[in-house]
């Protein structure tokens, strides 16, 4: 599954050929998270953003990983595990006003693990954020590339884990 590794945990690029690895990929980025943690997606429609993020809710401690569906019409979902895991969907908003209208700064980098599916929507960003980026590969194929911020700022570990996903 893993392609080519990068510097920092976790980083690099992963190949998922089905749902499964990318639900394990998901689960290995959130051993490396830090709290709070920032988790920022970017890939088109059918990528695999919401599985990722089941991956990431069920190393999370979330109670029933199947329950996470993508947030489209209701924007942000809220699961409780070992910390508050924030499920926001950006893709029917436009601009900073609709993205701040539904309360992403109240929790954005400030409680538990925030995962923004159509991140690209958030204006430069957010500092201190996990990327990823999911390319096509063809049929369940998936290339995801992961990166992990280089800041000196650490808060502490969701769950200590091997340095490969």
């Amino acid at each position: 599954m893993k392609v080519r590794r990068k510097a920092g945990p976790a980083a690099g690029e992963y190949l998922s050929r089905s749902p499964e690895d990318t639900l394990r990929i998901g689960a290995g980025i959130a051993r490396h998270l830090e709290l709070p943690g920032v988790v920022l997606l970017r890939g088109g429609l059918g990528m695999g953003k919401t599985m990722l993020t089941r991956g990431i809710a069920r190393e999370l401690g979330v109670r029933d990983p199947d329950e996470v569906s993508s947030p489209s019409y209701t924007l942000v979902h809220v699961y409780e595990g070992r910390c508050p895991v924030y499920h926001v969907d950006l893709y029917r908003l436009e601009g900073a006003r609709d993205i701040y209208s539904i309360g992403i700064g109240d929790f954005i980098g400030c409680d538990g693990v925030t995962v923004v599916e159509w991140s690209e929507r958030l204006s430069g960003g957010f500092p201190g954020a996990v990327e990823v980026d999911i390319e096509d590969r063809g049929g369940d194929a998936r290339l995801l590339r992961v990166r992990f911020p280089r800041s000196g700022k650490r808060g502490r570990r969701a769950r200590h884990g091997a340095d490969e996903i």
